[in-house]
């Protein structure tokens, strides 16, 4: 299928460089784990039991140094807690799984200890929550009403890093109405800056039948740029993209780093500041920034100059950014025509490009300007 090829004729094969200065993909049943010099930067999760697949956790450089030099706490903080990001480690009684949050109370070199326990891990089997910049993803979250509370949790359906939108079809894939399914996952580079997967996944019908064909080549690279090339097909009859603000790259920012409890800027590339003033425009990208146990960090969202239209941002204070090709009626307010896309059977499809990039300190610290002239000139 025309779709797989284009995995493999997107991928460029990176030169060996040195370990801190590559991405390392590990494949295991339901995962793909890419580490930087034996850190985690990402999962990408595509089991069966999921309602989409998404990349989760997402991490900053620096993180295993934070939590270190961190004081323990309780759950309302980082601190010195952990997330397990291997499918499994330990065994018998100890065993953990991934998405399991433990407390790390001693760290020596490459190997972590689990508080309360015998069991010490690798480094690459965790990421700190000091250095996450996806909220957690909780299944059973407490019901509490208190937006500044630092457990509240809104929105279930924004997981980590995901792709999808609303109004396909009418079916509404970001509230996850409709379950998009891994079809495929292809590891193309497995080691290099950047290592290369492609994932093909299918979006069901509301009879259970695949509509469309999403085929992403995402590339990750050491200094956390992370692209996503993604094009849609229309798989046995038309589809329609509707006009829609709900969609479509996006993240879920940590509840410490939304804008109104943080306090941090959110600037724009034409100089606007604030999740007010950026949102519903067109940008050549936006960066969030908002602090973790006082430290700051940012996520950049990037549009592509040779994308089929400008896209939008869907960016607001409680930690949701996403950038969306579809919505220009519902951006502005019904000032602007929509924009629907239409698939064929058989046609080329369409193509998006869109750029994530997290760093440490201020936008000037994370040289924002420079990471989107990378993204823009990838090949």
């Amino acid at each position: 299928m025309r779709s797989l090829l284009l995995c493999c004729t997107l991928c460029v094969v990176s030169s060996v460089a040195l370990a801190d200065d590559e991405v390392v993909l590990t494949r295991g049943s339901s995962t793909l784990k890419a580490t930087i010099g034996g850190e985690v930067f990402t999962v990408y999760r595509f089991g069966e039991d999921l309602p989409k697949p998404y990349l989760f956790p997402v991490t900053a450089p620096g993180a295993w140094e934070l939590l270190a030099a961190a004081e323990p706490g309780d759950e309302t903080v980082a601190g010195r807690r952990a997330m397990i990001c291997s499918e499994e480690v330990g065994s018998g009684d100890g065993k953990l799984t991934f998405g399991a949050l433990v407390t790390i109370d001693k760290v020596d070199g490459e190997k972590a200890h689990v508080a309360g326990s015998d069991l010490w891990i690798q480094r690459s089997d965790a990421a700190p929550l000091a250095g996450t910049v996806t909220r957690v993803v909780d299944l059973d979250p407490p019901k509490i009403k208190d937006r500044r509370d630092p457990r509240y949790y809104d929105h279930p359906h924004h997981k980590g890093v995901w792709l999808s939108v609303d109004e396909v079809n009418g079916i509404k894939f970001w509230n996850e109405d409709g379950r998009i399914v891994s079809h495929k996952v292809e590891v193309l580079t497995a080691r290099g800056n950047p290592a290369v997967f492609c994932r093909v996944n299918h979006w069901l019908d509301t009879d259970g039948k695949p509509l469309v064909q999403e085929t992403s080549v995402i590339s990750l690279y050491a200094n956390r740029l992370l692209t996503c090339d993604v094009r849609f097909e229309a798989i046995e009859k038309e589809v329609t993209f509707g006009d829609t603000k709900e969609g479509m790259f996006a993240i879920r920012l940590p509840n410490s780093m939304r804008e109104f409890i943080s306090e941090s800027p959110v600037v724009n590339a034409d100089g606007l500041s604030g999740t007010k003033a950026c949102w519903g425009l067109e940008s050549n990208w936006i960066d969030y920034t908002g602090k973790i146990d006082g430290e700051l960090f940012g996520v950049t969202l990037m549009d592509h100059p040779e994308n089929l239209w400008r896209s939008r941002y869907h960016v607001r204070d409680y930690g949701l950014f996403a950038i969306n090709p579809f919505g220009a009626k519902a951006y502005s307010g019904g000032k602007e025509p929509d924009q629907p896309l239409t698939l064929k059977p058989g046609a080329a499809g369409a193509r998006f490009r869109y750029g994530l990039y997290v760093h440490r300190g201020s936008l000037d610290d994370g040289h924002v300007a420079d990471r989107y002239k990378q993204f823009v000139t990838a090949e």
